[in-house]
Formats: C-alpha cells, structure tokens, sequence
C-alpha cells in the first residue's frame, strides 16, 4: 500500500482526544466496579455486593449498547478511508475502509436503541448492484463533526445517481 502524505488530504477528521476520554470512562469503570466488589465480598456485605454487581452488569451492557468508537475520516483525490475501531473493549479491533470516490452513491445515518447508537451506512455501486457496507459507529461525534461528514459525504455522493 503506497504511502499518502497529510498534505494530499482533501478532508481529514478524527475523534481522538473524545474517544480516548470513553476509553479512559471505561477502564476507570472497570476498576471502580471491581474494587467495590471486592470490598463487598471483604467486608462479608452481601446486598451491596448484589447491588454493585447488578448495577455493574447493567452499566456495561448500556456502555456497550452505546458503541463508543474511535472514527477517522480522510478524503484524497480518489478515494475516502474510513479508520475506526470500538474503544468499549480493552482488546482494539481496528477496522478500515477504502472506497474510490467514483464508486460511492450514498450513505444513511441509522439510529438504534432508541437515539441512543448512531451508525454510518455508507453504499457502493458494484458490478452486482447497490451494496452497504457494515455499519460504523459515530455514537459520540460531536454535533459539528457529524456535520462535517455529513457535509462531506453530501458532496462526494451529490453529483451521482
């Protein structure tokens, strides 16, 4: 894969320093819950160990739920790459995604879990139709980041049919 130099980005655009603030929640979460479960479990009090464990199980699975990820957005000449990966997990799955620009016809911004996830459905031509690709969090874009790429993505599927 050749190398692309800043300076040859149309549009550039990540979500850092906000998902390592998530990634930061998380791992302190982790740790606030496990030693209030181990002082439970110490002191021999056994309600507040069933409320701490409840409430951990149902923290989790909301945190989880929300899908906070890390999102990078670069546009060059010909091609948009999608960089994420899921920072509610201590073991990072990075993921990516390369489109020529030619070949992008849509997107769609899905809300799930009543507002609470937010997807981006981006859509391709191929030589056997219109394809999706899968979904990519943008949970915790800021309002004017999600325009942004809304923007963006507007003008690089604007002039197609």
């Amino acid at each position: 894969m050749e190398y692309i130099g800043n300076n040859n980005f149309l549009f550039q655009l990540n979500n850092k320093s906000r998902s390592a603030s998530f990634f930061l929640l998380y791992i302190l979460s982790g740790a606030f819950f496990l030693a209030a479960i181990c002082f439970f479990i110490f002191t021999n009090m056994n309600i507040p160990l069933l409320v701490a464990i409840v409430l951990a199980i149902i923290y989790f699975i909301l945190f989880h739920l929300f899908r906070p990820c890390y999102f990078e957005m670069l546009v060059t000449e010909t091609e948009l790459i999608i960089n994420y990966y899921s920072v509610a997990t201590a073991l990072k799955s990075y993921q990516t995604i390369v489109i020529d620009s030619d070949l992008i016809c849509g997107f769609e911004i899905k809300n799930k879990n009543k507002g609470m996830t937010r997807l981006l459905v981006l859509t391709i031509k191929s030589k056997f139709g219109l394809a999706d690709y899968p979904p990519v969090s943008i949970s915790i874009l800021s309002k004017n980041e999600l325009n942004q790429i809304l923007h963006v993505l507007s003008k690089l599927t604007g002039d197609k049919t």
